[in-house]
């Protein structure tokens, strides 16, 4: 692991996303003096069956800061209508500021065989913007070139773990509550898979942190997959 301090950041979908797949690691890089950013894509605005799209924005917004704050952690908000994240240019160009914004020497984003349309897009802008944030005369930008070095990026594992082989693990054993509290700042989206698909959110999450463990060794694990693909590799281990 880098002892120089590092930028992280973690772009999902949804507002519950990343304390769901990587909050332990995020944990574990903010507890050892790295800066961590959050981005969610989109507002989560049509998550629920009787919230309105408006008003339920306005909850997970606010649940999302509560949550990133127990982590002190920095929150990007793009704000993306639920359920209408597509590979097109505009989003694009959000999502090069995005990561612009973040400068990152660590990426944590969605993997391309994820269940969600939401989650393999967004996996899917970050691979078509890596480059894009460094390059200054990229047109339409709100934010200047970052750093056009090396970003390592890691896949995050999917719900269930269905059709996911980890290749890289984190233990997260001593973070563990931590993750749990700040998913369970969500409270709009706890009641909503209760209701809605009958998911008992935090008892799903103990169960795969276990099962991950069970693999890696450890109490509770968090399991990633690295991106290779040229210019993105790495020859040393980085995740915490």
């Amino acid at each position: 692991m880098s002892a120089k301090p590092m930028n992280i950041l973690c772009v999902t979908a949804h507002p519950d996303d990343a304390e769901i797949l990587c909050a332990g690691t995020l944990a574990r890089y903010a507890s050892q003096g790295h800066t961590v950013t959050i981005a969610v894509f989109t507002s989560g605005n049509m998550g629920d069956a009787k919230i309105p799209p408006d008003e339920l924005a306005v909850m997970r917004e606010q649940e999302t800061r509560e949550a990133a704050d127990l982590l002190g952690a920095r929150l990007i908000w793009a704000g993306i209508d639920d359920e209408h994240v597509f590979p097109t240019l505009e989003q694009r160009r959000i999502m090069i500021d995005i990561l612009r914004e973040a400068d990152p020497d660590v990426i944590f984003t969605h993997s391309p065989n994820d269940y969600h349309p939401d989650h393999r897009y967004v996996g899917q802008l970050v691979f078509d913007s890596y480059f894009q944030k460094g390059l200054p005369h990229i047109p339409g930008q709100q934010r200047p070139a970052c750093r056009f070095g090396q970003a390592q990026v890691y896949y995050l594992d999917n719900l269930g773990g269905i059709g996911f082989l980890p290749t890289e693990y984190v233990d997260i054993s001593a973070v563990f509550e931590l993750k749990m509290r700040m998913l369970a700042c969500h409270r709009s989206q706890v009641v909503a898979m209760q209701e809605l698909a009958n998911t008992d959110l935090l008892g799903m999450i103990e169960i795969q942190a276990r099962f991950r463990g069970l693999a890696a060794g450890c109490r509770y694990a968090e399991g990633f997959t690295r991106l290779d693909a040229y210019q993105r590799g790495l020859t040393s281990r980085i995740l915490p």
